[in-house]
């Protein structure tokens, strides 16, 4: 049961944050480009956190009891959001280029679009999540000591190289998805209109299928995920 509420918990955190870039799009009447951005921030908010919670031997397996504590865990979060947020925005330099394209083709006001509340409050509350999500990962394949322990005194839960595996399969589901929204961001500079109101939502599914479901998600690409598959063990599980 334990473990259900935290895969439940861990879900719940990634289709938030997806949703956030919807959110100012379709509520606020925010622009393609605001929202191409931070779907771009989102993608590389994703990398970072499978880059950041793939497991090693070294990393600790046991943790001070005071970092149980509710101001400790919030403190970790906020700071794990700091660091994700700031290494998310570099990486996303590549990705903002169709958004880039996009405004300068409709003359964005590029000053006014970062100023609006809707984007920079959306892209903030999306790092803290990230950073939630960074140390909901942790909490869960660490134990709480006795105070002065030793950080690897705990044996590591799970299996370590299956989880290894794993991730890698969710890094190659990431790149795919990264591709997709280029695709995404063409689509919507040719179709417009209908387009415009469609494409985002099914795109925004789209990450929470890969999130819920890789499973599923596997029979998508069936060669590509049958070659991951012999090679991992992929199932179910990975961070996006």
């Amino acid at each position: 049961m334990r473990r259900r509420f935290a895969a439940l918990s861990a879900i719940f955190l990634d289709v938030v944050r997806h949703a956030l870039p919807l959110i100012p799009f379709y509520l606020r009447h925010g622009s393609v480009t605001s929202y191409l951005l931070l779907t771009a921030f989102d993608l590389s908010l994703g990398l970072m956190l499978i880059v950041g919670t793939t497991r090693d031997r070294r990393d600790p397996t046991t943790v001070d009891p005071r970092a149980t504590w509710l101001i400790s865990r919030v403190t970790a979060a906020l700071v794990l959001a700091v660091f994700l947020g700031a290494v998310a925005v570099v990486i996303s330099i590549p990705l903002f280029i169709p958004a880039l394209i996009f405004g300068s083709a409709t003359r964005v006001d590029w000053g006014a679009l970062v100023a609006r509340p809707g984007f920079w409050i959306s892209a903030v509350v999306m790092a803290l999540l990230a950073g939630a999500r960074a140390q909901h990962s942790f909490e869960t394949i660490t134990t709480p000591g006795k105070i002065g322990t030793s950080p690897n005194v705990a044996p590591i839960l799970g299996d370590l190289e299956q989880d290894r595996r794993r991730s890698k399969a969710a890094n190659a589901a990431q790149v795919t998805i990264i591709a997709t929204y280029v695709a995404l961001s063409y689509l919507l500079s040719v179709f417009g209109g209908g387009g415009l109101f469609l494409f985002p939502i099914l795109y925004a599914a789209l990450l929470v299928f890969y999130d819920a479901r890789p499973d599923v998600a596997q029979r998508i690409f069936p060669k590509f995920w049958r070659e991951m598959k012999e090679r991992t063990g992929f199932r179910r599980g990975g961070d996006r």
